[in-house]
């Protein structure tokens, strides 16, 4: 059997550098607390459990008792400014770990809600990169998951509309959105291209890939958007494309016989993980 892995695959520039962070300030810091899961995998996460991070949902959860100023590191997808608001309020030192990319569109949401624009940001209105974006809106902020979403729901009136997507985006979708908006008829729209660029490459790659091989394997946390939207891509050319976590889930029964077996990873899955999945196949 051929293994044949992704041209581009695992942890991009904002998950390494969350990664980083958080392992810096571990060294640290004492009590350290985390808004919500630092990256969609978990287990990385558990690993810095393991190490004292303490992951909380909200942060009512922080312990403020008096003579305590709490250290929180903020999650690589963002929050929204009610956040940064409340710790300094608090005096809760900040470590933010928010990925640039994601960071560069809480700056873009800001500056043209202000102006008086209506921001559409396209996107999974459950994720919190998405919730963080929309957090960041000084006025009115819709949330649509693809172009039929928009069409069917979007009431208001697109003069002074900003439209901005979830980094980890669908390619395929954004360009038929790009072309739908490109021949509006209203000049006033703001149409900022907010994909990550690790993401197009890893989106292409997994195409790539499965147009080459029998089987294809996804490695990444469920909890990912970007380990999804590979998912999907390799499944609309490969049938036999498989979302794992980790090596406990390879089909073993089914790629025992596979000719050329393709491996990719969403951006939240780092190497150690991918390299446990490739020796576990190979074993079989």
């Amino acid at each position: 059997m051929e293994i044949i892995m992704a041209d581009y695959y695992g942890t991009c520039f904002g998950v390494d550098r969350a990664l980083d962070m958080t392992n810096e300030a571990l060294n640290n810091y004492d009590t350290l607390y985390c808004l919500g899961e630092l990256i969609h995998n978990r287990r990385v996460v558990e690993r810095f459990e393991k190490r004292g991070l303490k992951v909380i949902n909200d942060l009512e959860s922080l312990d403020l008792k008096e003579g305590k100023k709490p250290t929180l590191i903020l999650r690589s997808h963002g929050v929204g400014k009610a956040a940064y608001e409340y710790c300094k309020y608090n005096d809760i030192k900040i470590i933010d770990a928010t990925c640039p990319k994601v960071k560069k569109i809480h700056e873009i949401v800001e500056s043209y809600s202000s102006d008086g624009y209506s921001i559409i940001i396209f996107g999974n209105e459950n994720h919190p990169e998405i919730i963080g974006i929309k957090g960041w809106s000084a006025g009115k902020a819709y949330i649509y998951s693809d172009l039929d979403d928009f069409i069917d729901n979007h009431k208001e009136d697109l003069s002074k509309s900003c439209i901005v997507f979830q980094t980890t985006y669908n390619t395929d979708k954004f360009n038929k959105i790009k072309e739908y908006f490109n021949n509006s008829p209203n000049n006033d729209i703001i149409f900022k291209s907010t994909i990550c660029n690790a993401t197009e490459r890893r989106q292409n790659a997994c195409r790539k890939l499965a147009g080459e091989c029998d089987i294809v394997l996804v490695v990444g946390g469920k909890q990912s958007s970007n380990t999804k939207k590979l998912f999907e891509i390799g499944k609309e050319i490969c049938k036999n494309t498989f979302w794992i976590e980790n090596s406990n889930e390879i089909p073993y029964n089914l790629i025992k016989n596979t000719k050329r077996l393709g491996i990719t990873a969403g951006a939240s899955t780092p190497l150690w993980v991918i390299e446990e999945v490739i020796l576990n196949v190979r074993k079989k």
